[in-house]
């Protein structure tokens, strides 16, 4: 078929499977709907325990695999969007579809974001920390400075905790798209 249609038929998997699978992308819309609820219920777990001293500061892998995790529904969203015809002046029309309670959260969210950005730089100092072997070091400007387990574990959970509030606001996005405004945005032309 892609023969008669010419070459302009053939895309590219990602874009044909993200568009094009299942009753007009809706399983695949789903999907990214599942991913990115999963996603942004584990950032926000793993962001709540870095307040607390209860539980062992969390791994370091857990935070990279969400941080990873984050930009598949984010890539699908942006893939939709360029696909559907949306300008410019259509964005208005494509923000209304989502409710004035969930835009609110989002502006709230993307507001706490920023303040745990800086209130998480200036608890750190820019410094950053590592262990070799039993030893766990403070490392700033190219200096180590030896710490206690208590310190090096304070500073995880600082750095933990300003990874994982960015990611709420990478999941909670694709979130919103998949769940208000993407089958919508498929079903009806926008004015």
């Amino acid at each position: 078929m892609a023969h008669r249609d010419g070459p302009r038929a053939i895309r590219p998997f990602s874009v044909t499977l993200i568009r094009t699978v299942g009753d007009n992308g809706r399983v695949i819309g789903r999907l990214f709907l599942g991913l990115a609820t999963v996603g942004f219920v584990a950032s926000a777990v793993l962001h709540l325990v870095t307040f607390t001293t209860l539980v062992p500061a969390p791994r370091d892998g857990v935070a990279l695999a969400l941080f990873g995790g984050a930009f598949v529904p984010l890539i699908a969203m942006l893939l939709r969007l360029r696909a559907a015809p949306v300008g410019p002046a259509r964005w208005r029309a494509v923000v209304a579809l989502v409710p004035s309670g969930i835009r609110t959260l989002l502006v709230g969210v993307v507001l706490y974001t920023l303040m745990n950005l800086v209130l998480s730089l200036l608890l750190t100092g820019g410094t950053t920390t590592e262990a070799i072997g039993d030893k766990r070091y403070l490392v700033e400007a190219g200096r180590r400075e030896e710490i206690s387990q208590e310190e090096y574990a304070l500073h995880r959970r600082l750095t933990i905790r300003l990874l994982t509030g960015h990611l709420l606001l990478f999941y909670l996005v694709p979130l919103t798209y998949f769940r208000f405004v993407d089958s919508r945005l498929r079903e009806h032309s926008l004015p």
